[in-house]
């Protein structure tokens, strides 16, 4: 699928209306993520309603009685709640191959068919008012700078919130799915070049602030970025601002549309005095659209139940997202100075088949070809299926496809950087959440 089919997609789900956490339920129920998340912009520790009623009675193939509920206590206190997600992933490919013919065909390489662990985060939220909230999410991935720890207060006046400390920043769909291109691009070299950096969200550290306004959600951010390392010695700071909108369609009640918008502008960063590293990271600018469209299900058909308080059989959800970035590089880059303008994109089908067992299906695509130094296209299809086999239990299997064009390059012996071609690849993820 090359850029103009995709952009066709795109146009078509926003135009039927206008349209982590799990975003597809935020858009079967057209509510916010606020109301399973302490976090207004989803992901990280649940609220009561998210951990002891959505998780139990809405997920799961079989669910849990109200008698069970009342057992489970996430709350060590009247102030104090503590929760997880722990994600680990067996994954195997076949081996790298420069043919596009025989990429498919290549077995499964001995070597790949391995185990890790994807997240492991436990939270920690304390509220000394209903208006204020401390939190802490530390985990496996502390040491790349994807500790949360902020205060947040409700401005209820205003119907908004402010939160100051380090978090993720908000910009456009937090899917599940970490992988997704508009999530992370390419990161290390998935087939999509040198510069298939990500896009954001990333974390960082300063204030952000946001409101409810109309069924709209608007927030922005000013951070510094962060990782391993405490201070900000590169002086790298970041604007982010997000809306998005959800509306429940009049003449066909179990469908909502949602849409939205984000931007983000990095001036750039100077290089690290204390390690002199010399590829300083130049002006950066990113920008999209995303938008969805999620019907509510058939009740009462294929294991639902409990009316219009559960998901229906063939509940579906189609969201979709499309963001550019355009990097400037500094000019004291050698060997010369560029620009690198790239386009992601994301969409993810879910449909569930019985309860709690959903069919997936999941596109992603990449093309830096827009610039004349550094061209190159890639892709990616995705099916599988998930199930909540027990509460807070998720196990999913996926099957992926990778396809990408080889890179001119004028600063490579031979001047092409060689790029995986058709690569496939399984996946097998369990998730422990709470």
């Amino acid at each position: 699928m090359r850029k103009p089919t995709l952009i066709i997609l795109l146009f078509c789900a926003l135009i039927v209306s206008t349209a982590s956490a799990r975003p597809q339920y935020s858009a079967l129920f057209g509510q916010s993520c606020f109301l399973c998340h302490a976090n207004p912009t989803g992901n990280g520790i649940r609220e009561l309603y998210g951990s002891q009623f959505f998780g139990p009675q809405y997920l799961p193939v079989k669910p849990v009685s109200f008698a069970t509920i009342e057992k489970i206590k996430p709350k060590l206190s009247e102030t104090v709640t503590i929760g997880a997600d722990l994600r680990t992933i067996w994954l195997a490919t076949n081996t790298q191959s420069d043919s596009v013919e025989a990429g498919l065909s290549d077995a499964f390489s001995t070597n790949t068919g391995t185990t890790a662990q994807m997240e492991g985060n436990i939270y920690l939220q304390i509220r000394p008012t209903e208006q204020f909230m401390l939190y802490i999410s530390r985990g496996v991935s502390d040491a790349t700078g994807r500790m949360e720890v902020y205060g947040l207060a409700n401005l209820k006046g205003f119907k908004g919130w402010a939160k100051g400390g380090q978090f993720q920043e908000n910009y456009g769909i937090r899917f599940a799915d970490h992988t997704s291109y508009v999530r992370t691009g390419l990161l290390n070299g998935f087939d999509g070049g040198a510069f298939s950096s990500p896009a954001p969200p990333y974390y960082g550290v300063g204030l952000e602030s946001g409101t409810r306004i109309g069924g709209f959600d608007i927030s922005g951010s000013y951070t510094a970025g962060q990782s391993n390392i405490p201070m900000d010695r590169d002086q790298q700071k970041r604007w982010v601002a997000r809306t998005y909108g959800q509306r429940r369609l009049p003449f066909a009640n179990k469908w909502v549309i949602s849409a939205g918008g984000s931007w983000m502008h990095s001036p750039g960063k100077a290089i690290d005095p204390e390690t002199s590293f010399p590829f300083a990271a130049g002006k950066t600018t990113s920008w999209g659209a995303f938008g969805g469209l999620a019907f509510e299900g058939i009740h009462d058909k294929m294991g639902t139940g409990n009316g219009a308080s559960n998901f229906g059989w063939l509940a579906t959800s189609l969201l979709i997202e499309y963001d550019r970035k355009n990097w400037v590089t500094p000019e004291t880059w050698t060997p010369v100075p560029f620009e690198v303008t790239s386009a992601f994109a994301t969409a993810q089908l879910e449909i569930m088949a019985y309860q709690g067992i959903w069919v997936l299906g999941a596109y992603d695509w990449l093309d830096n070809a827009e610039t004349s130094s550094v061209a190159g296209e890639a892709e990616r299809t995705t099916i599988g299926v998930t199930s909540y086999v027990l509460p807070w239990v998720e196990v999913s299997l996926k099957h992926r496809l990778y396809s990408s064009e080889d890179i001119p390059n004028q600063f490579v012996p031979g001047g092409v950087i060689k790029q995986t071609r058709n690569k496939k690849q399984i996946e097998a993820q369990l998730h422990l959440f709470f």
